[in-house]
């Protein structure tokens, strides 16, 4: 997918040994191949005409969506900018909604989802490749993985990731789930969608930063935990 970009880099020190916090601007955009991909399936289904164009039409008009990562030297935050989020409808890129906290010291990942509160993630296992490329400023390195989910049809299926990091910005964060990597994460491509770091503020004043914590006395669900409520919620609903 080709899309321009905008990069913007702001130091308020000048040695990567000095980063210690950071606020990174993403970009996310459907892809291509998937947009028409999906239009052309729609088409032959066998559902009314009416829904079948409106969903068409949700998917031509689909416009980016863009997320925000703040991070310490220990903990990360991603979320979704609702701010530029225009008033009508979006179905936006589908690379998600759910905000992401990580503590890098405790090693806890945890999603927090709008229907199941508080979902941990397990580490993804990266591969690192012997491929770079440069994004914006910096150099890259390519790594890859493949990714299970769990549909709210009620079956796994497997996703291919690709994640371009940078070691010059030394914290394994990124967007999502997409961490452990040996430096922060500037792109990630999955069949669906390709997000990409936009604008980067390393060091900002320490009242810009937004990181929300999850509490103690928080309840945090397993992932399999959740993926055993959608089933069930999906046999209820087979049952009408």
């Amino acid at each position: 997918m080709k899309f321009l970009i905008i990069f913007i880099i702001t130091f308020s020190l000048t040695s990567q040994a000095q980063i210690e916090n950071g606020i990174i601007k993403y970009t996310a955009e459907m892809n291509i191949k998937h947009r028409k991909d999906f239009i052309e399936d729609i088409k032959e289904k066998d559902i009314d005409m009416n829904t079948k164009q409106s969903v068409i039409q949700m998917y031509k008009n689909a416009e980016p969506d863009y997320y925000e990562l703040h991070f310490t030297e220990d903990k990360s935050y991603y979320f979704k900018d609702k701010s530029l989020e225009n008033e009508q409808y979006n179905l936006g890129s589908k690379a998600g909604l759910a905000p992401y906290y990580y503590n890098l010291t405790a090693k806890q990942l945890v999603e927090d989802s709008r229907s199941f509160g508080y979902v941990a993630h397990k580490p993804l296992d990266w591969e690192i490749a012997n491929e770079t490329k440069m994004i914006g400023d910096f150099k890259c390195y390519k790594a890859t993985t493949t990714e299970t989910l769990y549909s709210r049809q009620g079956h796994y299926y497997d996703r291919e990731v690709v994640a371009w990091f940078t070691p010059d910005i030394p914290y394994k964060y990124g967007p999502k789930n997409y961490v452990g990597l040996p430096g922060l994460v500037l792109q990630v491509e999955r069949k669906e969608f390709t997000i990409t770091a936009t604008k980067i503020n390393l060091n900002p004043d320490g009242d810009k930063l937004k990181i929300k914590r999850v509490g103690k006395d928080e309840k945090v669900i397993s992932h399999e935990e959740m993926t055993k409520r959608i089933a069930e919620k999906m046999k209820d609903y087979n049952k009408r």
